[in-house]
């Protein structure tokens, strides 16, 4: 099944850490959305508890929205614009 991921997360460590997770899981298609790829529903549970264990409850929020084969198959992309991962790198002198 896949899942349609966005969040708002405050805290820029706690930010980087839901997104390095879940690009595990599939594309960044958007700075704070994932399309995730979910095999059962006991990994989608297992992403849930990940998720939640990572996140202030008060301060941030995730969303996931499950989407049908009508719905995959319906999506519709406007613009060419492709969210680059970033790349930590090191200046050495």
């Amino acid at each position: 099944m896949r899942y349609l991921i966005a969040y708002d997360i405050a805290d820029d460590h706690r930010r980087e850490d839901i997104a390095t997770l879940l690009s595990g899981y599939g594309p960044r298609v958007q700075l704070s959305v994932f399309e995730c790829d979910l095999r059962s529903r006991q990994e989608a549970k297992g992403l849930r508890g990940k998720l939640r264990d990572m996140i202030d409850p008060v301060e941030d929020q995730i969303r996931l929205y499950p989407l049908d084969e009508l719905a995959i198959r319906g999506t519709i992309v406007l613009g060419a614009r492709v969210i680059e991962e970033r790349q930590d790198f090191w200046i050495i002198t």
